[in-house]
């Protein structure tokens, strides 16, 4: 392959390209990530929609038989948390003052036994509280609106998986005839890559569930089932869904548990769950499924989350990925996919023969 170096003029048009996409981006996110998260959930249920077409012999009832054990799937995990759920709502507000009590006997142990300056300390956990539990509040209050994001996103993915076929000809059609062939496996690159992380990330999301569940079961935490799945959700969110994931179980505990081994213990365990996740479980699990560098990861979960918040942080990892498919497949941008990826630890002549094959 001959390497063209990237010249000032293609990269003036890289950054207009990025600015009117920030643009698009940011002013048509109501339906963009509604379209996103649909496209992805159509890829993930699409091999169970031709399993149900092959009992049934039509597409649509296939379609409407696999959106209904999604949907069965969803209500099975919200009836087995739904009592915890209710139970913590309406201890919420005794819980914000036992948490605040048991934050106060933290910081003069922290005062007393290792010379932390008191009033430091003091000024942060109130906010450290409020946070926490403004966090489960703001989350209970917009079930309305999931609601009725999920119902809007089923129905995306109902027309997708219907229109499949349509679309993804219409798409070879954006190709010229001798190129259609290359086009095609991109297409079929990026539908295998996001089907195989989407399938890890469910399973890490399950084992995580059964290991944080197990681990409050144990240390006799409250509602250990609730925290240990809502911890395990969080973990969609890269880096930073773990350490809050087991942060609520953490001040739940200090309200609740009337004595310091077992908040202590819930520390304990999601630092070792999260150690054992992040170097054994996902990489086993998941894979280089989304080949991409720790530091381009970080960096597009930063720009996701300004651009579109929490959706952004979570579709960070997947949209970067196919980014990367796209970038590789192209002569002219193939250098720019190899620094997004994870091979540049190759030294001398294997980054060469790598760059240049």
């Amino acid at each position: 392959m001959e390497y063209r170096p990237i010249s000032v003029y293609k990269l003036a048009h890289i950054l207009i390209i990025i600015v009117l996409g920030y643009i698009i981006l940011t002013r048509g996110q109501f339906i963009i990530i509604p379209l996103i998260f649909s496209i992805l959930l159509s890829i993930m249920l699409k091999p169970l929609v031709r399993a149900f077409e092959r009992i049934v012999r039509y597409k649509v009832p296939a379609i409407l038989l696999t959106i209904l054990s999604l949907l069965a799937g969803l209500g099975i995990i919200i009836t087995l948390i739904s009592v915890q759920l209710t139970a913590i709502i309406n201890d919420l507000d005794n819980v914000t003052g036992q948490i605040n009590q048991g934050l106060t006997e933290i910081l003069d142990w922290l005062n007393e036994n290792l010379g932390m300056k008191e009033s430091d300390i003091r000024e942060s956990f109130p906010n450290l509280t409020q946070n926490a539990v403004g966090f489960i509040q703001k989350g209970i209050s917009s079930v309305t609106g999931f609601i009725f994001n999920l119902f809007f996103v089923l129905l995306l993915v109902f027309f997708l998986l219907w229109y499949s076929h349509n679309l993804w000809r219409l798409m070879l059609l954006q190709a010229k005839k001798p190129h259609r062939g290359s086009l095609e496996m991109i297409l079929y690159q990026i539908q295998s890559t996001m089907r195989k992380y989407l399938y890890g990330l469910l399973t890490v999301i399950g084992i995580l569930a059964v290991l944080n569940s197990t681990g409050l079961l144990i240390i006799g935490v409250k509602y250990a089932v609730f925290w240990g799945v809502l911890a395990a959700f969080l973990a969609i969110i890269p880096y930073i869904g773990t350490t809050l994931g087991g942060t609520l179980p953490f001040l739940y505990a200090v309200a609740t548990a009337g004595n310091w081994w077992q908040p202590l213990a819930v520390v304990g365990m999601y630092v070792f769950i999260q150690q054992l996740e992040g170097n054994i479980i996902t990489p086993k699990v998941v894979g280089k499924s989304v080949s991409i560098n720790p530091l381009v990861a970080l960096l597009s979960i930063i720009v996701g989350g300004y651009i579109w918040g929490i959706p952004g942080i979570i579709l960070a990892i997947p949209i970067t990925g196919v980014v990367k498919i796209i970038l590789d497949h192209n002569p002219r941008t193939r250098s720019i996919g190899f620094l997004l990826g994870n091979q540049m630890s190759g030294k001398g002549e294997e980054f060469w023969e790598e760059i240049e094959k």
